[in-house]
């Protein structure tokens, strides 16, 4: 009962506006019974996020992890197919609880804050991993400049989350997500001038 009007009150206000007296006075139960369960707001916060983003990312971190030289060339023959694979993990875990992501993407002032932009420097990380050992293997492509590859794939992302704020259905979020990822599938291909 408290997670649940926590998580309304914090959707409506925000995490700096939102208070632990509103949420008490909401729920009908008293402050000194949210503290008996949460230390502070944040954690209140955190509770009310609950655990699928951090599930997603251990997920994302162990994928990332587990790629092999082997997986990257597989990869570059399979290049759309993982493209879009990977999207649909995203969005499956965005839709299992849609109100935590957003919470997510509101918390300004919260660990959270820090979150997608952890996942868009590992996202850049893997990515320049991937086209150092094009360069390894000797596949023939053109390197992007630094910033050109930070700046898309952080946009990548950015319109990725936008299901979220946009507050889209699901199948609405898919075909949306798909349109942008073919998108800046075809600008990849082009900017590294790859032969699929």
């Amino acid at each position: 009962m408290i997670i649940n009007v926590a998580r309304n009150i914090f959707l409506e206000k925000g995490y700096k506006k939102a208070n632990i007296r509103d949420i008490a006075n909401v729920a009908e139960v008293s402050t000194g019974a949210i503290y008996g369960y949460f230390d502070n707001k944040e954690k209140l916060y955190e509770a009310a996020i609950g655990p699928l983003p951090k599930e997603y990312y251990q997920k994302y971190l162990s994928f990332v992890h587990k790629i092999t030289k082997d997986d990257y060339l597989i990869v570059l023959k399979k290049i759309k197919k993982k493209h879009f694979e990977g999207i649909e993990l995203f969005l499956d875990y965005i839709y299992a609880d849609p109100v935590a992501w957003k919470l997510v993407v509101m918390g300004k002032g919260t660990n959270y804050h820090k979150y997608l932009k952890v996942i868009i420097s590992k996202e850049i990380e893997t990515f320049n991993t991937f086209l150092d050992l094009l360069e390894t293997n000797q596949i023939k492509f053109v390197r992007p400049n630094k910033y050109v590859v930070d700046s898309l794939i952080s946009n990548l992302l950015k319109d990725l989350i936008n299901v979220i704020t946009l507050d889209l259905e699901r199948d609405e979020a898919f075909e949306y997500s798909y349109q942008i990822a073919s998108f800046f599938y075809q600008g990849w291909v082009d900017l590294l001038q790859l032969e699929e």
